[in-house]
């Protein structure tokens, strides 16, 4: 049983431990006559007790409770994550569980989300002149109009948020001649144009009252 990469363990109604088999230390930290007798919520990390009686209610009301996910605290204070598969005995007055250490592969999880977070971050667009073009990130560019263009390298090159007399004045307009409506067509029609692209969403925001705001980087081709 010393073989098991994972523990088997038997607690009564009160939750306390009756018997760990298997791979109790490398998992909990603990040798099994340390955690014998002892309430199971006392290794519990502390965030986790609410969502654990949760499952224990489950498990109590007959219910078998799959890969349930939790985090225990070791005898050296770190932490480990670990999967349950539990279900209430036959005779009805203990609870069996089969424990897991998920920990290296939450972390390894964790890393990869970290990564691809980091690696979104860095992503951007690109606007070119010669062709007029946008080009996403990971796709192919996408061919503008010059009016297209003009539109973009003013948000692009703008502060946090740009004005619509800002956008106007790039189109060689004059703003307080100038029909609010064709903005917002050129905008409309800017997005579905993107968007007939590869179902991807231009990264503009309207901003009510002001104007337009860009919230993913869009680098000027120079």
């Amino acid at each position: 049983m010393d073989l098991l990469l994972d523990a088997i363990c038997v607690v009564d109604r009160h939750g306390r431990f009756l018997s760990i088999t298997g791979a109790c230390e490398s998992i909990f930290g603990y040798q099994p006559e340390e955690m014998l007798g002892k309430p199971m919520m006392d290794f519990v990390h502390p965030e986790e007790r609410a969502r654990t009686l949760q499952a224990v209610e489950r498990i109590e009301a007959g219910y078998l409770q799959r890969h349930f996910e939790n985090r225990y605290v070791r005898k050296d204070g770190s932490i480990a994550r670990i999967m349950w598969s539990a279900r209430l005995s036959e005779c009805k007055n203990q609870r069996v569980a089969v424990a897991s250490d998920i920990s290296d592969q939450a972390d390894a999880l964790a890393e990869e989300r970290l990564q691809s977070s980091e690696a979104s971050a860095e992503a951007h667009w690109r606007l070119s002149a010669t062709p007029p073009t946008l080009t996403p990130p990971g796709f192919p560019p996408i061919p503008l109009s010059m009016q297209d263009y003009t539109v973009l390298h003013a948000l692009a090159s703008g502060e946090a948020c740009v004005t619509r007399k800002a956008i106007v004045h790039a189109l060689g307009e004059d703003f307080l001649h100038y029909d609010q409506r064709r903005l917002d067509t050129q905008m409309r029609r800017l997005r579905r144009k993107v968007e007939q692209a590869g179902s991807l969403r231009l990264p503009v925001s309207t901003v009510r009252g002001k104007g337009f705001r860009v919230y993913q980087k869009i680098v000027i081709d120079r």
